[in-house]
């Protein structure tokens, strides 16, 4: 049960930061063998290109789990409480749907690019694992999106932070780290 608990909340992360990871280390590589073995490798380009690909397609559902879609907070404030919880389960059913259509697509673009069997250029790499970030990503979208409408719907009653509210909290946390650092140089370049 705790694997399962730490899958849903850090899986698509945990994706994201190998693939970040692998982009680093074969971008470094390709630059040590172009500076210094003078000798590029043909395929390091075209595998970061499908890795940037994939972080793409991972950070949909990401995204939505982290309630960082993009949205105009400040005009949603401008709402009555009600209606804005309202304004948000019913914008987050519409991108379930739109989510779900590009899901089911997916589905069929991945079986297309199978049965063609068309490759890479340079990794000859079958393009229907490539396009299979499209049938991963839209559909953790989906099922993140469905968790965000019931996670919005128990907690249809609370009280959440205005836009205004977050931002000034920010702002506080901001400024005391800033007072904090400012004391902790004033002490060094005393001692």
């Amino acid at each position: 049960m705790r694997a399962v608990k730490w899958l849903d909340e850090h899986l698509e992360e945990t994706v994201l930061v190998i693939f970040l990871v692998l982009i680093s280390s074969v971008m470094l590589l390709q630059v040590f063998m172009r500076k210094v073995m003078n000798s590029s490798l043909s395929w390091p380009e075209e595998f970061c290109r499908y890795c940037y690909v994939w972080t793409v397609f991972f950070s949909l559902g990401f995204t939505v789990r982290q309630g960082n879609m993009l949205r105009v907070g400040v005009v949603m404030d401008l709402l009555p409480r009600v209606l804005r919880k309202l304004v948000v389960i019913l914008v987050n059913i519409l991108c379930l749907v739109i989510f779900s259509v590009f899901f089911v697509n997916s589905i069929e673009v991945v079986k297309v690019l199978k049965g063609i069997g068309q490759t890479s250029t340079a990794m000859r790499l079958p393009m229907y694992m490539v396009y299979f970030c499209t049938f991963l990503g839209f559909g953790f979208a989906v099922l993140r999106t469905a968790q965000a409408i019931l996670k919005q719907i128990r907690h249809f009653n609370d009280v959440e932070q205005t836009t205004l509210e977050a931002v000034k909290e920010e702002a506080e946390a901001e400024a005391a780290f800033a007072r904090a650092d400012l004391k902790t140089g004033k002490k060094r370049s005393e001692g």
